[in-house]
């Protein structure tokens, strides 16, 4: 059997020895799996969206897909979660199975199927793989001491236990894994070990368990990573581990939640959480279809492309390849991880709790629509450092990019042949126009089939930015008049950029992208065509309804939404030791310039008696001219903070009346640097 890639197309066709047939490679996309315990957050939502574009934008290319995925079930946690209401863990898991789902639905995700980790069809995977693992060699017993809650009564599971990281110093490390250092960990290896349900200090209890034996399996995974073309964290990490050397890891907890171990002696413990989750990418595969088997089990055939935030990373590229490398069964491995890196939100964390920053089911009840979320997540992906959700970047890339650039375009080539046509010009179009588009549509291409979604988006609006500069120079308002023939050519060429445009941001906006061809007076789905042959045969086609396709976010909505989102402030007192922290000083300012891309923000030097740099929204209030030389009030000690990708080492003072703005400012010459007390 060979191998042979279309390198025009991206495409992969297997010819087997006899030449006498030829089968397409199949796709098989995931994204790791939601916790049912939480409602995901806008940086939650990046993987599924990732691999919801790449599934989309698959299909569109003629391929065959499926995008497979689940909430992730089990673990104490969800039986305490059940408890507190009354519920038993399956009809808890039910409820938020479609919550969560419900709010992917609304962000107009297309899963193949959606499951559940805890289906049948899972426990059987799950077991079948166990026992093959058991059988040859790569499990074994271990009596060990676990960490006991006494005060709650019941063994802890790796997430319940924090405390201070051995390897990075880390005092928030989870007993899985350190958010900072990456290291994998035992939950008896962190310093100052405490509970998270009640604070208490867990005391240790012996228990025996099951090992997956790593060590044994380290040379399998090291062969297979080293395999794959891949680079940075997600070759290099793992190869790191292996070369250190890995530890083995325990697959069983004390729990009554989960998937059995189908081993005597071993019936009142369950699966580790990480052990049976990933298998659950197999078993969703299970419950959709009746071939599943040759997804999963022909790798030759099937390209497996997985999605997740960097913390997964470890689990993808050894505990869960080494689960299905152990079996000796021929399982499909993954062949690109597509990480990503955290998403913040206005310089700190989500917390649902705290009501600090946007989660699932607050976006639903917004006057956003969920086109503008998922261009602006796909936009600012997180792939090399972490970034932040800021809402004036977000305000500003909606209303530059999405409404001034591609809203723009659509809108006014269509309303402007609708009114004096009524349907496209039967003549042909400006081939070199269309041309270089096409060129632009094969980058475009290239980028997502790279997973470089930021790249394909800026690329998507160079079509757009393209056509408005076409039409603008074109002046087609006054070859109406002037030379018909030339504004029927004209309007023709940026009737088929909007053909090109509607195809091709079907993945990335799907909603707008059927109501783009809905306009454009196509019947049925624009998902059902392909991107390769994209029908540009529209001469004397009947035009639909145009209508303003998006919508820019006024101020007034943006500061409401900072202000319901921002987080809980108490009762708005302060105790006079909590204000004698702040550090005020009066600041000289030398120089003032505008941030590129932002119409609000300004980039300040001021003197303080050392150099800062201060990023404000005072542009629309000030020129730059006007504020050099200004003594200003400026919040010293506050921790630095990005504005629009620009670093602000401080907080200038500034009164607001309404929509005035004025600067709080001192009314006698005092050196730069002095406190105001």
């Amino acid at each position: 059997m060979v191998i042979t890639p279309d390198k025009k197309n991206r495409k992969f066709f297997i010819f087997n020895d006899n030449k006498n047939s030829v089968m397409q490679v199949k796709y098989l996309v995931t994204s790791a799996l939601p916790y049912v315990n939480a409602v995901p957050h806008l940086g939650n939502l990046i993987p599924i969206l990732s691999a919801d574009v790449f599934s989309k934008f698959l299909k569109i290319n003629g391929e065959k897909a499926i995008y497979i995925c689940a909430t992730d079930e089990h673990g104490t946690r969800t039986e305490i979660e059940a408890e507190k209401r009354g519920m038993t863990p399956d009809e808890y898991c039910k409820m938020m199975h479609e919550k969560i789902l419900n709010i992917f639905r609304w962000m107009g995700v297309e899963f193949d199927n959606f499951g559940r980790s805890s289906s049948k069809e899972n426990h059987e995977l799950t077991q079948h793989i166990f026992l093959k693992l058991y059988e040859n060699g790569y499990i074994f017993e271990k009596e060990i001491e676990q960490l006991y809650c006494e005060k709650c009564r019941k063994f802890l599971p790796d997430t319940y236990v924090v405390g201070e990281c051995p390897y990075c110093g880390n005092p928030d490390a989870k007993g899985d894994q350190c958010d900072e250092c990456t290291r994998l960990l035992d939950p008896t290896e962190l310093i100052n070990p405490r509970c998270i349900i009640c604070g208490s200090t867990p005391v240790l209890r012996k228990s025996k368990h099951l090992y997956l034996d790593l060590p044994k399996l380290s040379e399998k995974v090291k062969k297979w990573i080293e395999s794959k073309e891949w680079s940075g964290i997600i070759k290099n990490l793992p190869l790191a581990w292996i070369e250190k050397g890995l530890e083995p890891r325990c697959i069983t907890r004390d729990l009554k939640w989960g998937i059995r171990v189908p081993l005597k002696g071993y019936e009142d413990k369950v699966f580790y959480v990480w052990f049976d989750a990933p298998i659950e990418y197999i078993g969703s595969t299970y419950e959709y279809t009746k071939e599943w088997r040759d997804w999963w089990l022909n790798p030759e055939e099937t390209r497996l492309y997985c999605f997740m935030g960097k913390d997964n990373v470890p689990f993808h590229t050894l505990i869960w390849p080494a689960s299905l490398l152990g079996t000796e069964e021929n399982w499909l491995l993954p062949d690109m991880i597509g990480s990503n890196e955290y998403l913040n939100y206005e310089g700190g964390q989500f917390s649902k709790s705290q009501n600090r920053g946007v989660f699932g089911d607050d976006i639903m009840k917004l006057e956003i629509p969920p086109d503008l979320w998922r261009f602006y997540l796909i936009s600012i992906r997180p792939s090399t450092k972490d970034t932040d959700f800021e809402w004036e970047g977000f305000q500003e890339h909606i209303n530059n990019n999405l409404v001034g650039n591609l809203g723009n375009f659509l809108y006014r080539s269509l309303s402007f042949t609708k009114k004096h046509y009524g349907k496209v010009p039967d003549v042909k179009s400006d081939e070199n126009v269309i041309k270089e588009a096409f060129k632009l549509l094969d980058k475009y291409k290239e980028e997502l089939w790279s997973l470089k979604f930021k790249e394909a988006v800026k690329t998507l609006l160079k079509i757009s930015d393209l056509g408005n500069q076409y039409f603008q120079k074109s002046e087609p308002w006054k070859l109406i008049k002037e030379d018909e023939e030339r504004c029927k050519k004209v309007l023709r060429t940026v009737c088929e950029l909007c053909v090109i445009i509607a195809v091709a941001m079907y993945p990335v906006i799907s909603s707008s992208s059927q109501k783009l061809w809905e306009q454009l007076g196509f019947k049925g789905e624009v998902k059902k065509e392909n991107i390769n042959n994209i029908p540009l045969d529209i001469g004397d086609h009947e035009l639909g309804d145009i209508k303003i396709p998006f919508k820019k976010i006024d101020d007034k909505s943006l500061e409401k939404y900072k202000e319901k989102f921002r987080g809980k402030r108490g009762d708005g007192m302060i105790k006079y030791d909590e204000f004698k922290k702040i550090e005020l000083k009066v600041g000289e300012i030398k120089s003032a310039e505008p941030i590129k891309g932002s119409k609000k923000l300004l980039k300040l030097r001021v003197d303080i008696g050392e150099e800062r740099q201060l990023v404000a929204g005072i542009a629309q209030y000030y020129s730059p001219e006007e504020l050099i030389g200004k003594k200003i009030i400026v919040v010293s000690n506050l921790e630095p903070a990005k504005l629009f990708g620009v670093e602000s080492q401080g907080m200038l003072l500034a009164a607001v009346d309404g929509d005035n703005i004025s600067l709080a400012t001192v009314d006698k010459d005092v050196k730069n640097g002095a406190r105001i007390e």
